[in-house]
């Protein structure tokens, strides 16, 4: 009988340990899941969502709920740009979105620009996103796009990054490799993220495998082609076939192949229900046959001529 007791006992302890260690595992892929696919380790060191949500257009109480909403559902990244004229807005955003215990600050990613018209003060320009948005300090700052005495703009972040105004630094717009190592030659912080125009008409793979020699990450601006051309992008044939064979949206498979291409990607949108839907795409991956079809849709051809 006693014998019959050591076998059992023997048998529970292993089927602990067995449940034990498979928990054990499935917190580990569910953990490294997160990591890969929401976020990103920056060469500045801090982390940084794939996924955003972009507010160039949005104004007053649309662009106040849309981030307030975004926060919501999930979002974590918030991009903005002292050009834009929001950032009072996306201010109001996310202090309703704190104020209401929805998130905390530390969870949020903030990212401004500073525009051509503050090059001459940089520094102060970045103090003033501050005040508009009603934070003590930014996630990301960018130079909105090449202009005059980029080099001088580029120090002001680097200080403001120094002093603690701003956590990680990069730049726009900027989309050879000639430009990137312009700044290259006399950054002495490395840009951690090139925000750029990037759709499926305009893969730039060269510039994105060129800047990882230095674990510098390429942000999509307009991943739908833009106002005017979303048509064009939702309605192509390719996407139409992918979202149908997987139950998807056009909006959602070009936004997943973004996130598995490598970028982060920060689509915008006024309307509650694309926020939500847009952000809905961690559920599924894209084949490597899928993942080529759109590759193969590239045209080099962008939209904007910034």
């Amino acid at each position: 009988m006693r014998k019959l007791h050591f076998i059992i006992l023997i048998l529970i302890v292993f089927f602990l340990a067995g449940c034990t260690q498979q928990i054990k595992e499935d917190t580990e892929i569910q953990d490294t899941k997160e990591d890969v696919t929401m976020y990103i380790e920056l060469n500045s060191g801090y982390k940084m969502p794939r996924l955003g949500l972009g507010t160039w257009t949005l104004k007053g109480e649309v662009c106040q709920n849309s981030v307030y909403h975004a926060l919501k559902c999930g979002y974590r990244l918030i991009d903005t740009a002292r050009y834009y004229g929001n950032e009072k807005d996306v201010g109001i955003g996310i202090a309703r979105a704190i104020k209401e215990g929805l998130v905390s600050r530390e969870e949020i990613f903030v990212t401004s620009k500073i525009m051509p018209s503050d090059y001459e003060r940089a520094y102060q320009g970045i103090k003033d996103s501050l005040k508009d948005l009603g934070l003590d300090y930014l996630d990301l700052i960018l130079i909105h796009q090449p202009g005059y005495n980029d080099e001088a703009v580029y120090r002001a972040m680097e200080e403001a990054q120094k002093n603690g105004l701003v956590s990680s630094i990069g730049i726009s717009n900027y989309y050879t490799k000639q430009q990137v190592d312009e700044v290259l030659s006399y950054a002495k912080v490395l840009p951690a993220v090139i925000q750029n125009e990037n759709h499926i008409y305009y893969q730039n793979q060269q510039l994105r495998d060129y800047v990882k020699e230095y674990s510098i990450v390429l942000e999509s601006w307009y991943p739908f082609g833009g106002r005017g051309h979303t048509a064009e992008n939702f309605e192509n044939e390719t996407i139409v076939q992918i979202a149908d064979e997987l139950g998807k949206t056009p909006a959602q498979i070009i936004l997943r192949w973004h996130l598995q291409e490598g970028y982060i990607v920060i689509p915008g949108s006024g309307n509650p229900d694309h926020i939500e839907e847009n952000y809905d795409v961690f559920d599924f991956s894209l084949n490597e046959e899928q993942m080529k079809k759109i590759e193969a849709i590239d045209l080099q051809r962008r939209y904007e001529n910034w």
